[in-house]
């Protein structure tokens, strides 16, 4: 089986497991898809003769090619869940030939993907791509870089190639809250070099993310039957949007670009007797960003003393920080990346990435870890697509940052 071959037919098996994380669990992992997965991963790992495994029960699993030389030891890591944004979380995933024109992600449901919307799909006219059927996101983020991963470990197990010690990590519930990664030991990972695959298109590079932090606020209100209401009710729904109200419109995702940031009420769930809010706070300068959970404090505090009838709660927890606040003096992570893209007349598009990794946790843990393109584009949408020709560069991409550090001790 050629190196497409493989990439295609292990995308498509990862993607038909289920994997969705589930926010609501305190639990590792939070759902049963994602240690089915992993299962599945670490025997295909022992078929290869890869048996230096350890699959945890928290659903981490860590895996090392042996090294063949004295090379600096490296790392790849990708997440094993999916994210939930209300569309069913089982992907039917599939390959079509793209030719440029309008199509429908399902001819039964007939959900048409309009290339005027997405016109960067344009540039992968006449390639295979990967779609969904129209009723899930396509879970490239992160099945994609499960993908790569595994093609690392099919790549070195079938060629004789030098390398150091070569780790393989698998982890949890990065969607909701980088949880995995918060649970795991980088000691069982000692290397030089680290990397997440869970970047998007082609040549895509991040060594910034956000600052996040999330907070939920809990508002109860004064409920009564609404014919007796007359100064005794007190709506918590509409307490609720007097909150959401006194933050900027157009501080928000859908109005910020490159390195803004914003606030983003991202659910609210409310009943006649309470409603609780969850907001996301996210800046990549961290004066700004302690700046917008103070304005968080104030709003509540202007709201609470607004609404004397009313109590509200509410915690804030910072999520994940940015990986450059943790940029140390040895860039050779980055410029090994960068020198890699260039060998293989890859166009680099570096900036920050408007989200977070499980590099930003390993980062802030000591392990500087930047962030590689899997090839992806319309992530946490049914739009969801991942170009073949992509997916296959990314893996040639990985197979060259490690020739690179190969190259580097042998001089």
């Amino acid at each position: 089986m050629n190196q497409r071959e493989f990439l295609k037919d292990a995308f498509l098996r990862y993607t038909a497991i289920t994997s969705q994380s589930d926010r609501h669990q305190n639990f590792l992992p939070t759902t049963e898809g994602q240690m089915i997965l992993a299962l599945l991963l670490k025997d295909e790992l022992h078929e290869m003769g890869i048996s230096d495994s350890e699959l945890q029960d928290t659903g981490i699993l860590i895996a090392k090619i042996p090294a063949n030389t004295k090379a600096p030891a490296l790392s790849f890591m990708a997440h094993l869940d999916t994210v939930d944004i209300g569309a069913s979380p089982d992907v039917k995933a599939h390959l079509i030939a793209f030719t440029g024109e309008d199509f429908y992600l399902d001819n039964d449901k007939k959900i048409l993907f309009k290339t005027e919307d997405y016109s960067h799909i344009l540039d992968y006219k006449g390639d295979d791509i990967f779609v969904t059927d129209g009723t899930s996101v396509l879970g490239a983020d992160d099945k994609a870089g499960v993908t790569v991963i595994m093609g690392i470990a099919k790549y070195f197990t079938t060629h004789d190639a030098p390398h150091g010690d070569i780790y393989l990590v698998f982890v949890p519930d990065e969607e909701i809250g980088l949880r995995g990664a918060k649970a795991l030991d980088i000691n069982k990972i000692p290397v030089e070099f680290s990397y997440t695959i869970d970047g998007s298109f082609l040549g895509n590079f991040n060594y910034e993310t956000f600052n996040a932090a999330s907070v939920i606020i809990k508002i109860e209100g004064v409920s009564i039957h609404p014919g007796r209401a007359k100064d005794v009710l007190v709506n918590p729904l509409l307490v609720a949007q007097d909150l959401i109200a006194q933050f900027d419109i157009l501080d928000t995702p859908e109005n910020s670009e490159n390195y803004e940031g914003y606030f983003y009420f991202m659910e609210m769930t409310a009943n006649p007797m309470e409603a609780v809010l969850d907001l996301n706070v996210r800046d990549f300068d961290l004066k700004k960003f302690d700046e917008r959970k103070e304005y968080v404090h104030k709003i509540i505090k202007e709201i609470q003393d607004k609404y004397p009838r009313v109590k509200i709660t509410y915690t804030m927890e910072d999520v994940y920080a940015n990986i450059a606040n943790f940029l140390a003096t040895d860039r050779r992570p980055i410029e090994v990346v960068e020198k890699a893209m260039k060998n293989l007349n890859i166009t680099m598009i570096r900036g920050p990435l408007r989200g977070g990794t499980d590099g930003s946790v390993l980062s802030s843990k000591g392990r500087m870890t930047p962030n590689i393109f899997t090839g992806s584009h319309n992530v946490h949408s049914i739009f969801e697509y991942l170009p073949l020709s992509s997916l296959e560069k990314s893996l040639e991409h990985a197979l060259e940052v490690v020739k690179l550090i190969q190259e580097d001790y042998k001089s």
